[in-house]
């Protein structure tokens, strides 16, 4: 003969199936315990007949559950913050998004499927005559008394003089536990809604990707250095984020449609693929890769200002002041990096100067004022120069 075990798993199933209809289910659940929950509780323990040790064990299960659910909550709400603000999270595989956030909410999913599960009927086919019959198996979500489906109001209710205080005490505890459980699951369905609106919005969904973009350059920038052709064609085989794109016929078309598809490591290769065929069909070097990943645009800039750099220096100069404006141009074209600047300047300076090295250079940093007259004037003069080169504009005055 099957155990009570095996019979229930039989008939019942807990599984959440990874939708948003099942998220909306849960808060529909917790609704319908907010408004006859104190009738739908008194037909379950009539049902399976608990005596007040149960009640009580049951009490006390779902205290220390809900204590468990409170910081994770907090988790969630922090969660909430990035999850749409990333166009790619880590994960092993394309997924479900409605999965991994499941997968953030455990302490609120299993005292639900459990306190489900006791408050089904009794009344089931055992496993051999699901087998025989064809009778599947039943959600305990659409089949708790408690919160689902048709129930028989009892004699007595928790109004009544004569209701044991541990009744009174597992309905309050019961009110936190559906509370705090349909507030979990509405920020959950936020955030799917979210991730579908930005999904339908073109200018988000780019806007997302070339944000990641810029941080997996910085992130890899050392790391482009030292990869082969050989790789990087290794990697273009490999990679599912560099296939799927061949596959668009715009960007925004990609990044609407692949937004949260990926995982880090897949979309951190697609950035490496795209900084190696810059360098092949650009001739960029590795230096600049690595200081300014794949956008040529504005290292022909900064070349364009090194070349005339003696140009954009003012009347009253002395070589004495060359570290000084070195590192206003290092502030101006590469400003999180004044050495990696410093070391491109230096390597492609080839004006009427001697250069300053980084040492030199950093040590006016203490003084630099972007908003002094001296700094304006240079960045001016640049502004100028690219100006009457007809050179892509790179906001001058970032700095």
């Amino acid at each position: 003969m099957p155990n009570k075990e095996e019979i229930n798993s039989a008939y019942y199933y807990t599984d959440i199936n990874p939708t948003l209809d099942s998220l909306k289910e849960i808060i529909t659940m917790c609704e319908t315990f907010n408004k006859e929950g104190g009738d739908r509780l008194m037909c379950a323990m009539d049902m399976r007949r608990w005596d007040l040790d149960e009640i009580e064990r049951l009490t006390g299960y779902i205290l220390q559950s809900r204590l468990k659910m409170e910081p994770e909550l907090k988790r969630l709400n922090k969660f909430k913050v990035d999850f749409n603000a990333k166009f790619a999270t880590n994960h092993n595989d394309y997924y479900n998004s409605v999965a991994i956030i499941l997968q953030h909410i455990r302490s609120h999913t299993s005292p639900l499927k459990l306190l489900l599960q006791k408050t089904c009927p009794r009344q089931h086919p055992d496993q051999r005559d699901c087998r025989i019959h064809g009778i599947s198996s039943k959600s305990v979500m659409k089949s708790s008394i408690l919160v689902a489906g048709p129930y028989q109001k009892t004699a007595f209710n928790l109004d009544d003089p004569s209701t044991p205080a541990q009744v009174s005490g597992l309905f309050q505890e019961l009110e936190k536990f559906f509370d705090m459980e349909a507030e979990c699951m509405k920020i959950c369905v936020d955030m799917i809604n979210e991730e579908k609106e930005i999904r339908k919005d073109p200018q988000k969904s780019k806007y997302l990707l070339d944000n990641y973009r810029n941080n997996a350059y910085k992130k890899q920038k050392g790391l482009i250095i030292l990869i082969s052709d050989d790789i990087i064609s290794m990697l273009k085989q490999m990679t599912p984020a560099f296939q799927r794109y061949k596959n668009y016929a715009t960007e925004e078309a990609f990044a609407q449609e692949e937004f949260h598809r990926h995982n880090e490591n897949d979309m951190d290769h697609f950035c490496l693929i795209e900084m190696a065929v810059a360098r092949q069909q650009h001739q960029l070097d590795n230096d600049e890769l690595a200081n300014w990943g794949n956008n040529p645009e504005r290292i022909k800039e900064i070349k364009c200002v090194i070349e005339h750099f003696d140009e954009l220096l003012p009347d009253y100069f002395t070589h004495k002041m060359m570290g000084r404006f070195q590192y206003y141009f290092c502030k101006w074209a590469l400003p999180g990096n004044i050495k990696s600047a410093t070391e491109y300047f230096n390597k492609h300076y080839h004006g009427n100067l001697k250069v300053t090295k980084y040492g030199s250079v950093n040590t006016h940093s203490s003084e630099y004022d972007q908003n002094s007259p001296e700094v304006k004037a240079f960045l001016s003069a640049i502004q100028t120069l690219l100006n009457k080169g007809n050179t892509p504009k790179h906001s001058v005055f970032s700095a």
